[in-house]
């Protein structure tokens, strides 16, 4: 039985989370300073207070005049539905609609009042009085600055959790770093800071998101970019666009699934570093092809189907579609690598002018010069390699990909099939 979900409404972090909040569940927010763990949670609290929900905020880390003073120039960030004040009790009926209430218990309001070891209590009672659906609290780790010794820490914020579990109250926590929360937690998303590698250029800092657990659901694995624009959080799917045009398959179960298809006029290029699934995996794409009618040649050298090809792009193929399957290490090998380049890029031309579709592989012992050039070409590229006896696949680069992240490759009865790792 599937549990039921609260929608988050951030562009992208409802499918990773394998379709939203458990509800009544808590989810820890953990990322650096600047990653976007309080956009991420006033987004959360006004998309519900919008759907005519009620939600609380508690600020623990930051003044309140300060989240004011940036988060409304964020788009979602709706003055209207703000029915409190600080501190401020709200009794309305049910009713009047969905509203977002801040209460103030950043370090200076807290120091003040001198109440910090009160905080949970505080929370349950505001959470049952005034009838909360969704609580954020950002962040616990303030709180813990306030919590005794790591033995009273630990034994309040059980409490705490235990009762946010069982209150049906939809709780979202942000923290900076590790801790006993990621334990009692029931959803994890991490955000972190990272640098993409780029070709000849410095490396190019963004931003990733990984859910690390969803208890009761399945969810999505791996780490993905994000931005933080002036609609909030925007997660980057891996593909982009829709697929249009007529798209070929691999024929190989699960990579179809996952790379949604290889249009005709495109390129791609696999890296077979597994001796073991070089020729099963061409023998799948091939047979696949001959299923899917089109014509296969293969190119492993200049007197080895490169007529074929040279005919096919002087149009005597009376229209049919056609795939070149080309060996970058035999011909590179037999050809020498400038002229196994020019074979490569004659058949390229031919694909992308003429709507056929080039598939180039390379094993793990020849084509490293030209399996880097292929790379930079194809419109997708796969690797496969061993681990410790295991095949591991994943998709480097494809213009529809679902996930890059990496798939356990096994050989049964003649068949490649990828599993999750």
């Amino acid at each position: 039985m599937e549990l039921p979900t609260v929608k988050t409404g951030i562009n992208g972090l409802d499918e990773l989370l394998g379709g939203g909040i458990p509800k009544g569940s808590t989810l820890l927010i953990s990322g650096p300073p600047g990653s976007g763990k309080t956009v991420l949670a006033l987004q959360y609290i006004f998309n519900q207070a919008r759907k005519g929900d009620r939600a609380l905020f508690v600020s623990t880390c930051e003044l309140l005049y300060s989240i004011n003073k940036f988060a409304s120039t964020m788009a979602f960030y709706d003055l209207d539905l703000i029915k409190t004040g600080v501190n401020v009790d709200f009794y309305g009926s049910r009713e009047e609609g969905g509203f977002v209430e801040f209460w103030d218990y950043s370090l200076g309001t807290t120091l003040a009042g001198g109440n910090a070891g009160d905080i949970f209590d505080i929370i349950q009672e505001k959470v049952s009085s005034h009838r909360i659906d969704h609580l954020v609290v950002d962040s616990i780790s303030s709180i813990n600055l306030f919590l005794g010794d790591d033995a009273d820490r630990r034994k309040k914020l059980l409490s705490f959790m235990g009762w946010a579990s069982r209150s049906g109250c939809t709780t979202i926590l942000t923290t900076e770093g590790g801790g006993i929360e990621r334990l009692l937690a029931d959803g994890i998303v991490d955000l972190t800071r990272l640098e993409v590698p780029s070709r000849g250029a410095m490396a190019a800092p963004a931003k990733a998101l990984e859910v690390v657990k969803v208890r009761g659901q399945a969810h999505a694995t791996g780490r993905y970019l994000y931005n933080i624009t002036r609609d909030g959080i925007m997660v980057m799917a891996p593909g982009v666009g829709e697929l249009k045009g007529k798209a070929a398959k691999a024929g190989i179960q699960g990579l179809d699934e996952n790379i949604d298809g290889m249009l005709y006029g495109s390129a791609w290029h696999f890296n077979i570093r597994d001796g073991a699934l070089v020729r099963p995996m061409v023998d799948a794409m091939a047979r696949e092809a001959a299923d899917a009618g089109d014509g296969v040649v293969c190119i492993t050298s200049k007197g080895n189907g490169l007529k074929m090809a040279e005919d096919m792009m002087a149009g005597l193929t009376n229209g049919r579609r056609w795939r070149m399957f080309v060996d970058l290490g035999l011909l590179e090998k037999s050809s020498g690598p400038a002229e196994a380049w020019k074979i490569y890029g004659s058949a390229l031309s031919l694909a992308r002018e003429k709507g056929h579709l080039l598939i180039s592989y390379t094993g793990p012992e020849y084509g490293l010069f030209l399996a880097g050039e292929a790379e930079a070409s194809s419109d997708g590229v796969v690797d496969v390699w061993d681990y410790g006896g295991y095949a591991l696949l994943q998709i480097k680069k494809a213009p529809f990909a679902k996930s890059f992240e990496p798939f356990v490759a096994r050989l049964e009865n003649g068949q490649v099939r990828l599993g999750p790792l």
